[in-house]
């Protein structure tokens, strides 16, 4: 009888091992997961799982549409130097370097309640994405109003979505409606000097008319042509020094390029 209950108490304790290793994996394991490969790391809770999982989707969707890859980061505004986090992430995360991608880094500074936003372009992503549209992404009002006030899910989402449309074509003013503008404003200058040319005229001719052939006689008796001088004007035109060299792509660059 004592024999029977040791080892019914033998078995109770190995069932429990067991399943305390397994609630331990569950644990353990995700966070493994998540450290290998994330699109969303955000070990500051920026997100509820719902948008973590909702802005993963969205930027695989974007990903696969436009071929360059897109991470997001948040951490505690503990260190103001921006290469501080594109850095760090490469290096305990994902190394992004020598990778298309683009890194989004939302910062919260507990002590003035603010936070901050950083871009980061790696390999060709770094020279398809202008600075002209990096401003604009970054200065975008989806971008900076929503990750500015706290709804970090909006902003990154209207981030990513900019960022990968930069990679394949062009964002900002579409140069159709800059020449489209230019040509209007251009339009209206020449009419308003055509219409004060001929406010001038009329004005002319609206005084006294004096005709010469009625109150003026001339007798042309004699022409004569005569040379006065010659100018000749010489201008200097620089030799080239030599043929540019070309550059070409570098897929391992990237870094920084702008933050709010």
């Amino acid at each position: 009888m004592k024999t029977t209950v040791m080892k019914k108490g033998a078995a109770l304790l190995l069932a429990v091992l067991c399943l305390a290793l397994c609630l331990a994996s569950l644990l353990i394991l995700p966070a493994f997961g998540a450290e290998e490969s994330p699109r969303v790391y955000d070990p500051s809770g920026m997100l509820t799982d719902a948008e973590a999982a909702a802005l993963a989707t969205r930027m695989e969707e974007l990903s696969a549409e436009h071929g360059v890859e897109l991470y997001f980061a948040t951490y505690l505004a503990e260190n103001r130097y921006d290469d501080f986090y594109g850095d760090d992430y490469c290096t305990r995360v994902q190394n992004l370097k020598g990778t298309d991608a683009v890194l989004l880094v939302v910062t919260y500074e507990e002590f003035n309640h603010t936070y901050y936003y950083n871009m980061y372009t790696y390999g060709d992503a770094n020279y398809d994405i202008s600075q002209k549209e990096v401003d604009y992404i970054l200065d975008s009002n989806a971008v900076y109003n929503n990750l500015k006030t706290g709804y970090v899910y909006d902003g990154a989402v209207a981030f990513f979505e900019g960022s990968a449309k930069a990679f394949t074509g062009r964002v900002g003013v579409s140069w159709v409606i800059i020449i489209a503008v230019s040509a209007v404003i251009a339009l209206l200058i020449a009419l308003g000097v055509r219409a004060g040319v001929v406010a001038t005229y009329k004005k002319k001719k609206a005084t006294v008319d004096y005709p010469l052939d009625t109150y003026a006689k001339l007798d042309l008796t004699r022409e004569k042509d005569s040379f006065v001088r010659e100018y000749t004007t010489r201008t200097y035109v620089p030799r080239s020094s030599g043929g540019s060299s070309g550059g070409g792509r570098h897929g391992g660059g990237g870094g920084h390029r702008g933050g709010r």
